[in-house]
């Protein structure tokens, strides 16, 4: 099986205004860990140059990424500031209540729009993307669905992809990581949780469109605009826009 898992490179998507995603330019994926010499080989040979990492201290201590010759690497913490700490077993598993199961995961998102650490860490992942010219960012998180898919939505909206194209590239995690969350759920089901503990776990561990929406919803009412989060909230400035549209569309 491979390591590298709900892996994508997010080239050829079409903008609302006739362009395309460069191919080999923004990658993203669940944590590339140990991962398989033939997948070491095809990062290489896709250019990647970066490795963007959203997870928590908790997280990179425990499972650290794969050093690979020639390739930055920079870890962003982006739910530093969340009271639970989602990367802890011995915190969430308190929460797998099934009723309230997406309710835990809409809060989620709309944290990435309220604490100063998604703000910071978030800008800073675009600030990356607006200095890399050449060659390829990989980005992710532990499972490559909710940090990295709201970072994967607000890049590609920068770029001009339609809603109903980002919610499509989101929602192909159900399918990239269907085998590997079945492995989950029979690893805690070993561990001793309860059934109603492994529904609510089979919940957080898929996504819904209905979440990521909860995040947009955030940005428009705290800033009005999509536009306006991305200046006025993340402080990315105008030329970062520019270049950031320059580099990866074609």
């Amino acid at each position: 099986m491979n390591k590298l898992i709900n892996f994508r490179d997010l080239g050829g998507l079409a903008t609302t205004n006739g362009k395309k995603l460069r191919s080999k330019r923004l990658l993203r994926a669940g944590q590339p860990v140990n991962l398989l010499p033939e997948e070491i080989i095809m990062l290489q040979d896709h250019g990647l140059a970066l490795i963007v990492d959203f997870r928590s201290a908790f997280e990179v201590e425990n499972e650290p990424v794969d050093i690979i010759d020639g390739v930055e690497y920079v870890n962003l913490d982006v739910m530093a500031d969340v009271a639970m700490n989602w990367a802890d077993p011995k915190e969430w598993t308190k929460k797998l209540i099934p009723e309230f199961a997406d309710s835990e995961m809409e809060s989620n998102y709309t944290s990435f729009i309220h604490t100063a650490s998604s703000q910071i860490g978030f800008a800073e992942f675009l600030r990356h993307c607006a200095n890399m010219p050449e060659g390829a960012i990989l980005f992710h998180c532990a499972a490559g669905k909710d940090r990295t898919g709201f970072a994967a939505a607000i890049i590609l909206k920068i770029l001009g992809i339609a809603d109903e194209d980002i919610y499509t590239d989101y929602m192909r995690t159900l399918q990239e990581r269907k085998e590997a969350n079945l492995k989950v759920i029979e690893k805690y089901r070993a561990y001793g949780l309860s059934e109603s503990q492994l529904e609510a776990l089979a919940t957080m561990y898929g996504v819904k469109q209905t979440y990521l929406a909860a995040a947009f919803a955030a940005i428009d009412e705290k800033y009005q605009s999509f536009n306006n989060y991305i200046e006025q909230g993340l402080g990315i400035s105008a030329d970062d826009i520019a270049r950031i549209r320059e580099y990866y569309l074609e």
